[in-house]
């Protein structure tokens, strides 16, 4: 039995069912339970297709659920909100707009005057290390530098909550390392609520306090991995472990064998 006394996000009993045409109704997750707690950096594993990114949404407000419920500090959710902010994988900036001015949009849209939104972007941009950037457009702009952008947009709006959906899943091997690196610091640094969505085992063991693994669909919580690593987390140090090769070998084990059962 989890603790909830200190849950941010509370998951319980959630499914979702879909209508579709050609199949009827599709059950895409059930019996879904999970809490993350205040300050948590949390990561869901599981197989394409087994719900971990619908879950993600419906937390989000982005989707309904079709049974149980969710709840962002003690409260149901009942759509989108300010306290809850949503990076992708796809980069979703305004390809109209420069660097500073994509940055700038959340605190005006919040009534920030100009000059403190400004001000906010700029330093924000510093931290993601774009600060000679912003100027330029995204399409002038690297994958990697983009999901900075993306990152320090929804920081610009100051979040409880980080919902991240594979944000480095399109980055190349370096990349995707160096912003991973870059976003515990940046977790250091404000403890903020962390749920993330990826298929990388090693990532998930890296980033996080605790793991959960989902099963294939209709998706439901398989195993959970409490990751007991010290922080903050030095990659170097971190690959000469014996605990974090334990937990990456348990964890790859699992999903071998979700895999053989869909055979």
């Amino acid at each position: 039995m989890q603790d909830t006394s200190n849950a941010m996000i509370e998951i319980s009993a959630v499914s979702k069912t879909y209508e579709t045409s050609q199949r009827g109704r599709h059950l895409a997750l059930d019996d879904v339970n999970l809490t993350i707690a205040e300050g948590q950096f949390v990561s869901i594993l599981g197989p394409s297709g087994c719900g971990k990114s619908t879950l993600l949404y419906m937390v989000g407000g982005f989707v309904q659920v079709s049974g149980g419920s969710i709840t962002v500090k003690g409260k149901p959710v009942s759509g989108p909100g300010p306290d809850r902010g949503p990076v992708f994988q796809e980069f979703a900036l305004f390809p109209w707009k420069t660097v500073l001015e994509n940055v700038m949009y959340g605190p005006l849209e919040q009534g920030l005057p100009k000059a403190e939104a400004t001000e906010k972007a700029r330093k924000l941009l510093a931290l993601v290390h774009l600060a000679k950037y912003e100027k330029f457009y995204p399409k002038e702009l690297s994958g990697g530098m983009k999901q900075r952008v993306a990152l320090a947009r929804t920081l610009a709006y100051d979040p409880s909550i980080l919902l991240m959906d594979e944000p480095f899943g399109a980055l190349d091997a370096y990349t995707r390392t160096r912003l991973q690196n870059e976003l515990l610091d940046i977790w250091e640094r404000d403890r903020k609520t962390v749920m993330f969505i990826t298929h990388s085992v090693e990532e998930a063991v890296f980033l996080s306090d605790r793991v959960y693994v989902m099963s294939p669909s209709p998706g439901h919580i398989r195993k959970v991995f409490d990751i007991d690593l010290p922080r903050p987390r030095i990659r170097s140090e971190l690959l000469l472990d014996r605990r974090y090769q334990d937990y990456v070998v348990s964890i790859e084990k699992l999903m071998d064998e979700q895999d053989k059962e869909l055979v």
